[in-house]
């Protein structure tokens, strides 16, 4: 069936799908997606994605669409062959790192080939272990993530301490933790994954 335009749409049947949208994905997002996109899906079309992400094993379909809402344009066929492609890659639960980094449908598998062998080539044993615990590695370039592991060696840490606390080694920049790293000295406190969060959060360096 092909889109309509949100300006084709009968009056009532806009208001309709505009109310519930925005319900979905908030204020701010639904703007953004009205722009660049100048239709909007029939809720029935949501509604049978979130039954489809539910029956193949996903815990939170609405928040997944929410954040990602390109997953309404991918076919289910997409889905379960990218489920199937992480799965034969040695990844144990593709629904959970999909479900938590829903850009992932929007990888190729090249892409992700490609990011599994530079790992393992940096010294990273079982690449698909690191992934897993932190998805959003996959939209880092390779530039990127020698840039945070050279930061980990100067800084003197624990490169797998640093990655499994995520929200740190994605945000790790020399401008920020070698600051920090001092401030862990002066205050005489080894530079762990939560004390550096600390003290970035409390902006005290």
């Amino acid at each position: 069936m092909a889109k309509k335009s949100t300006a084709m749409l009968a009056p009532h049947v806009r208001a309709q799908r505009e109310e519930f949208y925005r319900g979905v994905f908030g204020e701010e997002k639904f703007l953004a997606i009205v722009l660049l996109r100048p239709y909007l899906w029939d809720v029935s079309m949501y509604l049978e994605k979130v039954a489809g992400l539910s029956a193949r094993g996903f815990s939170d379909p609405q928040k997944m669409i929410g954040s990602f809402p390109a997953i309404l344009h991918y076919s289910f066929g997409n889905i379960d062959e990218k489920i199937a492609g992480l799965s034969a890659r040695g990844f144990s639960d593709p629904q959970k790192m999909i479900g938590s980094l829903p850009t992932i449908l929007g990888l190729s598998f090249e892409n992700i080939d490609a990011k599994i062998e530079g790992l393992r080539e940096r010294g990273f044993s079982n690449p698909q272990k690191m992934i897993t615990s932190l998805p959003a590695i996959l939209g880092l370039s390779f530039e990127n993530i020698d840039r945070k592991l050279k930061l980990c060696r100067r800084l003197n840490v624990d490169v797998t301490t640093f990655i499994a606390y995520s929200v740190v080694f994605i945000g790790m920049s020399a401008k920020h933790y070698v600051q920090i790293a001092r401030r862990c000295r002066d205050l005489n406190i080894d530079p762990t994954p939560k004390n550096v969060f600390r003290i970035y959060k409390k902006k005290t360096f």
